[in-house]
């Protein structure tokens, strides 16, 4: 009896004292971002989620940038960032060992053989592509004008295989494999063997030619339209593995349903299913990435399995692609807040949108 009374004055104290969190409605995706530009982690976003079939939830709010005189269009161009890793660079590397030019168990250097630096024992391109190869994230290559030639002299740091750690130097070293196999820029490549074939006539490598103010998004920390927020990529004069591709919802959407599809996209084979299971699938324990994509459930919105691919981009852009439940989910926001606040933000906004009621009249996109 006196435990009873006991708990019934805790539950009664949980009322007085914590009335707004029993009582309070759950915020819907529009309320959500509305805090998120209130509390200036982005100026803008828009969000998709759809399945190989349909368009569930498409969103814009807010505004292209901080003096809030364009509102977001729902086909805003934004920068990418190091969602490149995933959408471009693998991608690519994916085409290349669809037509026999690479084995992601070689030794990269077979492949590059420029490279100069010093290796601690063999490096695969598994190794670079699961952020496994001993590189830090350091940036000496940084250099305008010469971050190709510099990269060739950029030496890892442990023995590959030892630890994760996300490297962008990874993702330059893998561009300039598909280049060199395939014999033809990073976005030539991606090009004819993707973007075009699917239709994905808004994405391509930065800085872009006479970008439109009324739908390129302005970048939010660095203030650029059209050019890469990222330094390197910025400066390299050259498509980089790592970042610079620009895209919408749209166009991503379109990607992600030929991921769903095991590479099939309309009945245009982009990608082969064993490619698509190597971008998805981790082959153990020794890094939360299987190649290119993050697969794990403390990267992912609630409701999404813990088998999804997913990616996030410095410049506010996240990505999720789930087999399990046959859904995807695009975040592109214009971040002008803290990164790893916003990106937390991010997923709590998918997982608004994941959880309303979508509209029964959402179209298809062509």
């Amino acid at each position: 009896m006196k435990r009873n009374s006991i708990m019934l004055i805790l539950v009664c104290m949980s009322w007085m004292y914590f009335p707004a969190a029993v009582l309070a409605a759950p915020l819907s995706a529009e309320e959500f971002n509305a805090s998120s530009i209130s509390n200036e982690l982005w100026t803008g976003a828009v969000v998709m989620i759809g399945t190989p079939d349909t368009v569930l939830f498409m969103q814009a709010w807010g505004w292209m940038d901080k003096s809030r005189d364009m509102p977001m269009p729902v086909d805003a161009v934004f920068d990418l960032a190091s969602v490149t890793k995933a959408v471009g660079t693998a991608t690519a590397l994916a085409v290349c060992m669809d037509k026999g030019l690479i084995d992601p168990d070689s030794v990269f250097t077979n492949y590059l053989p420029q490279y100069a630096g010093e290796l601690k024992g063999a490096v695969s391109v598994r190794d670079l592509a699961r952020h496994i190869s001993g590189f830090s994230n350091g940036k000496p290559y940084a250099v305008a004008g010469e971050v190709t030639e510099r990269i060739m002299r950029f030496s890892p740091v442990l023995s590959a295989g030892e630890t994760y750690e996300y490297s962008c130097g990874n993702f330059i070293l893998l561009g300039l494999i598909a280049e060199h196999v395939a014999k033809e820029d990073l976005a030539e490549l991606c090009h004819k063997n993707v973007f075009m074939p699917l239709g994905m006539d808004d994405t391509g490598w930065g800085p872009l030619q006479n970008p439109e103010p009324e739908r390129v998004v302005r970048q939010g920390i660095t203030h650029t339209l059209g050019v890469a927020s990222d330094m390197a990529a910025r400066q390299a004069q050259h498509p980089l593995g790592n970042a610079g591709l620009f895209s919408t919802a749209e166009d991503l959407s379109v990607f992600c349903r030929m991921i769903l599809g095991n590479g099939v996209y309309k009945g245009k084979q982009i990608l082969s299913s064993k490619a698509v299971h190597l971008l998805g699938f981790l082959p153990d324990k020794k890094s939360p990435v299987a190649f290119g994509w993050r697969v794990g459930t403390k990267f992912n919105p609630r409701p999404l399995s813990s088998s999804t691919m997913s990616h996030t981009g410095w410049a506010g852009s996240s990505l999720w692609i789930d087999h399990v439940s046959q859904r995807y989910v695009i975040v592109l926001t214009n971040r002008i807040g803290n990164h790893a606040q916003a990106s937390s933000a991010r997923i709590k906004l998918a997982e608004y949108a994941l959880n309303e009621n979508v509209s029964s009249s959402a179209e298809n996109p062509q």
